[in-house]
């Protein structure tokens, strides 16, 4: 067998090459064996030199596509150093809402939770190693943690915002309901307190020697039919006839607060209604325990009357004292 391979190998092959031109033609000869090293020699320089090429062109393919993740990447840290900046401002200008509202709760909610208000100083050093090292210098744990950062910053700042947003709309709230407007027009003739009872004067004493009773409002007299308003905004509680107060309207306003508006001549409100602070409720009337035209007003503070001036800050002024002469005495 061996004797047949080496016959085989060492038959000679002849090569001829025939140009399509005048010139001579071209013979080679060798031996098989020889033809066939040069054969597998040349097949593994081919292939030996095709494996090095491929290095080198997946080599400068990676290069480039690590140029442009590069690139790609360096864009991004920039975009989230922006976000973080804008997040700072977002800061400074929660902070000062909160003082303009004067919330109870001025600290930062972030720093509140957390003890920190931002990023620290590694943090910014961190970004910045981003920002101006290589490919080796972005580590994903990095981009990872900055990330979470953010958007943990971001979900508070919204949060805070809500919250300030929420305060705004109470506070408007209370202030719609709170009794600061003046029922009606006309002369006070009768204060809050303690008082000698208009209705008993010229009777005898009693055994405790005076007249006197405890008037849970105050008294405003104007002209039959003057418009009464609602003070606050809220919701009709009771609309009708009682007892000593005659017509009454009483309002629910929320927070504890309530208002009563009696011996008015007519309602035109019921049990039930939505009213707005400044909608006409009523007219003014002596219906009830009365000594004339005008209007008993009362606020209820949870379930106890308070003096309404704790909220009439300021005068009648002049539209109201001088929209009737003080020579009434309307009281009730």
């Amino acid at each position: 067998m061996r004797k047949k391979i080496l016959d085989v190998l060492a038959r000679r092959l002849t090569v001829l090459i025939i140009p399509q031109t005048q010139m001579k033609p071209w013979r080679w000869q060798c031996s098989t064996g020889f033809f066939l090293f040069w054969l597998g020699l040349w097949s593994a320089m081919t292939v030996g030199a095709g494996v090095v090429a491929g290095r080198h062109v997946d080599y400068w393919i990676t290069k480039a596509d690590n140029q442009v993740m590069l690139t790609k990447m360096t864009r991004l840290a920039q975009e989230m150093d922006r976000a973080r900046y804008a997040l700072d401002q977002a800061r400074g200008t929660d902070r000062q809402l909160r003082g303009l509202l004067s919330m109870a709760n001025n600290r930062d909610p972030i720093e509140a939770a957390t003890g920190v208000g931002g990023p620290t100083l590694a943090d910014r050093l961190s970004l910045g190693k981003m920002l101006n090292g290589g490919a080796a210098a972005i580590r994903q744990a990095d981009w990872h943690r900055e990330i979470e950062r953010i958007r943990h910053d971001a979900e508070g700042r919204l949060a805070s915002f809500q919250e300030i947003g929420w305060y705004v709309g109470n506070q408007k709230s209370l202030r719609n309901a709170t009794p600061t407007l003046w029922p009606t027009k006309g002369a006070v003739t009768s204060g809050f307190g303690y008082r000698f009872s208009p209705m008993r004067r010229g009777e005898t004493q009693g055994e405790s020697g005076d007249n006197g009773e405890f008037h849970a409002g105050i008294d405003i007299a104007n002209a039959a039919d003057t418009l009464v308003q609602a003070t606050a905004d809220g919701t009709v509680r009771f609309s009708g006839w009682s007892h000593g107060y005659g017509n009454m309207v009483v309002i629910d306003h929320g927070y504890g607060l309530s208002t009563l508006y009696g011996h008015t001549s007519k309602t035109l409100v019921k049990i039930g209604d939505r009213v707005m602070r400044g909608q006409v409720i009523g007219y003014m009337g002596t219906t009830g325990r009365s000594t004339g035209a005008h209007l008993h007003y009362e606020v209820w503070r949870q379930g106890r009357p308070i003096n309404p001036w704790t909220y009439l800050k300021v005068g009648p002024g002049p539209e109201l004292l001088g929209y009737l002469p003080r020579t009434p005495k309307a009281r009730s």
